[in-house]
């Protein structure tokens, strides 16, 4: 058999391991602010289960990424909101790879309403339910036995893998500009983000933006004294959909063949 072969078969044969990694990181419900716990366990995980060769934990500095062009943040500082970082070194022969997956996820909202326990982490008919299974815990998980499988087999990787546990990606991705803004780069970074295994190699990006319309109070019994700032919001709405549909027509780039929004 191949090494794949070989690795393939060994992850299939830790499924139970993985599905206790994967309730291990969901039981923290790590929402914008609350991520520390959560990376302290993954970082013990990575030093002392995987002996990784580095670990790296820090919380961002705002003011050193405050005026970069990708900067996008809603808080004020990452106090008890570390990134995580680990380092397993390679032979020296080979090309480095970064897998990066976020750790916080958007708030579950009422509990009441979940089938399952968000924080928990059920086991239903071969499917895990839990706030964050696929967006993104499931995925570090992932790389746990991905790298278990690897050293169980023996096999030394010949380039340094660099696994990221990153904050903010759900308000920015200020994480991830920290950990580049640090150092960290590879020959290659693969994001396992739930995509149905489709390849992206670009990501469409966003710009957060406000507009205000003022108006004019009036008595509901004499409204046509007054100024409407919901009727005024209606043409507004519709140049930015004629914007929308512009732009997205006049993009060409091959990176987003088949991409109804680009």
């Amino acid at each position: 058999m191949s090494i794949i072969n070989d690795v393939v078969s060994k992850i299939d044969s830790m499924e139970r391991e993985l599905v206790e990694y994967v309730k291990n990181i969901l039981s923290f419900p790590t929402t914008s602010g609350n991520e520390l716990e959560n990376q302290r366990y993954i970082a013990d995980v990575l030093q002392n289960e995987l002996k990784f060769d580095e670990i790296d934990m820090w919380e961002p500095d705002i003011d050193k990424m405050r005026n970069h062009e990708a900067f996008i943040t809603r808080r004020e500082n990452f106090k008890g909101s570390p990134n995580v970082v680990g380092t397993l070194k390679g032979k020296g022969t080979g090309k480095s790879l970064i897998l990066n997956s976020h750790i916080d996820v958007v708030p579950a909202g009422n509990h009441n309403e979940w089938i399952y326990p968000p924080f928990q982490g059920t086991v239903d008919n071969g499917n895990i339910y839990g706030r964050g299974v696929s967006d993104m815990k499931g995925n570090i998980a992932s790389f746990f036995i991905i790298i278990k499988a690897l050293q169980e087999l023996d096999i030394k990787l010949k380039g340094d893998l660099i696994i990221q546990s990153v904050i903010e990606e759900e308000s920015g991705g200020a994480g991830s500009l920290a950990c580049a803004l640090r150092g960290y780069s590879a020959d290659a970074a693969i994001i396992p983000e739930p995509t149905y295994f489709k390849i992206c190699p670009a990501q469409q990006g966003s710009t957060w933006f406000r507009i205000n319309i003022s108006g004019k109070a009036a008595h509901g019994g004499e409204r046509y004294k007054g100024i409407s700032a919901i009727d005024k919001t209606i043409p507004i709405l519709h140049s930015i959909n004629e914007l929308e549909k512009y732009r997205n027509n006049n993009f060409k780039n091959k990176l987003y063949k088949g991409i109804p929004t680009p």
